[in-house]
C-alpha cells in the first residue's frame, strides 16, 4: 500500500472508532483508538514474556492487540474480547491469528470455560470501566474471579483517573493488590495512563 493509500486507509479507520464513539460514547470511551506508540509504552509495563493465557477487555479494532500479539510467546493463548460488532470485524481483519469474542467483558467467565483455557495469569484492560456507575465493581469482581491467584490485572485509563492514590486506584484496590500508576502516555488524545495490580 503506498502512502496516499495507507492514509486513506488510517483516516477510514478513525472514522469509524470515531463513529463507534458518536453511537455508544459510554461503551466507546475514547473518540480515536489508542495510539501505537502508546499501545507500546503501555506494554512496556506489563510482564507479558512468561504469561500462558492472556485476555484484552475493550480491544476495540485493535492497536494494543496487534502490539500485544507480537511480544507474546508462541505457546501462549490470548483472547480479545470486544462488543461493538463493527469494531470487532475491523479487529478480525487486522489480527487474524487471535482468538476474537464479539462479546460482553461480563461473559468473560463463560467465554474462558467454553474455549477450555488454561488458567488467565494476564487481563489487560481498555474497557472505560470509570464510567459504568454502580456496575464498575462488578465489572472488576468479574476480572478477578477470572484471573489465576498471583495474575496481573492492567488496566489503560485517561491520565487524570488514573492518580495513585485516586479514586479509579481505590476501586480496583478493593478486588486486587499492589494498586500503582504507570507513566502518562502523552502521545495520545486524551493523554493515558495504566494501572497495574495483581490477584492476590
Amino acid at each position: 500500500m503506498d502512502h496516499a493509500g495507507a492514509t486513506a486507509h488510517r483516516r477510514r479507520e478513525h472514522g469509524q472508532f470515531a463513529g463507534e464513539f458518536v453511537r455508544h460514547p459510554v461503551r466507546a470511551g475514547a473518540v480515536m483508538e489508542t495510539a501505537t506508540d502508546c499501545a507500546a509504552g503501555f506494554l512496556d509495563e506489563v510482564c507479558v514474556a512468561g504469561a500462558r493465557t492472556v485476555v484484552e477487555l475493550g480491544a476495540g479494532s485493535g492497536a494494543i492487540t496487534a502490539e500485544l500479539a507480537a511480544r507474546l510467546p508462541e505457546s501462549s493463548r490470548l483472547l480479545a474480547v470486544e462488543v461493538s460488532p463493527a469494531l470487532t470485524a475491523r479487529l478480525r481483519d487486522r489480527c487474524p491469528d487471535v482468538d476474537v469474542a464479539c462479546a460482553s467483558a461480563f461473559d468473560l467467565p463463560d467465554l474462558v470455560r467454553a474455549r477450555d483455557l488454561p488458567p488467565v495469569d494476564l487481563i489487560v484492560c481498555s474497557v472505560p470501566w470509570t464510567l459504568m456507575g454502580e456496575q464498575r465493581d462488578r465489572f472488576l469482581s468479574t476480572a478477578r474471579a477470572t484471573l489465576t491467584d498471583g495474575g496481573t490485572f492492567s488496566t489503560l485509563l485517561v491520565a487524570h483517573r488514573a492518580r495513585e492514590r485516586g479514586e479509579a486506584a481505590t476501586w480496583v484496590g478493593r478486588h486486587f493488590s499492589d494498586v500503582g500508576a504507570g507513566r502518562v502516555l502523552w502521545g495520545n488524545l486524551p493523554p493515558l495512563r495504566a494501572l497495574h495490580s495483581s490477584a492476590a
